[in-house]
């Protein structure tokens, strides 16, 4: 395939529909393409797409410079969702469920309304508060109440008022 007839706007387009579709060697393919671009040119790849790129590059086994990426691009863009959520898949790529979430909740913090963030809340679930607020989530009191709620009732609700 010869990416030379494409536009930038078709490949980022094209890279990002193979994203969608999670064919994640050609989201690669154009996204890095429309990358090398911008480079050739001395300019700054968008925010967004440099964002897929890492998403590509972190499911190819490039993790490490999948979150550099994708920092990068929330650095320059730090109100974009499309962002928050391809460093929160990144995150769980990496097996890190807990940065997944704190992204997450970043980026609903910058764009309360999005609908990728929040469904991916929604599937990440949210920590309930420990049962014992004083004391650190970690702490035996607080797993063993806390697991001892849940088969009881299904949640860890506090016991102390917030």
């Amino acid at each position: 395939m010869d990416l030379a007839e494409y536009s930038d706007e078709e490949l980022l387009e094209a890279g990002r529909e193979a994203v969608k579709r999670e064919q994640w060697p050609r989201a690669k393919e154009f996204l890095s393409a429309y990358a090398e671009r911008h480079a050739a040119r001395g300019e700054e790849t968008p925010a967004s797409g440099l964002a897929s790129y890492a998403l590509c590059l972190a499911h190819d086994k490039e993790l490490k410079r999948g979150l550099e990426l994708a920092r990068k691009a929330q650095h320059a863009d730090p109100r974009n969702a499309h962002i928050y959520w391809c460093m929160a898949q990144i995150h769980l790529l990496a097996r890190s469920r807990k940065d997944a979430i704190d992204t997450v909740e970043r980026g609903l913090r910058a764009a309360p309304d999005n609908f990728l963030l929040l469904r991916m809340r929604k599937r990440l679930g949210v920590r309930q508060p420990p049962p014992l607020p004083f004391l650190d989530r970690r702490h035996a009191l607080n797993v063993r109440l806390g697991r001892i709620m849940h088969k009881i009732k299904g949640n860890a609700p506090s016991l102390l008022p917030a």
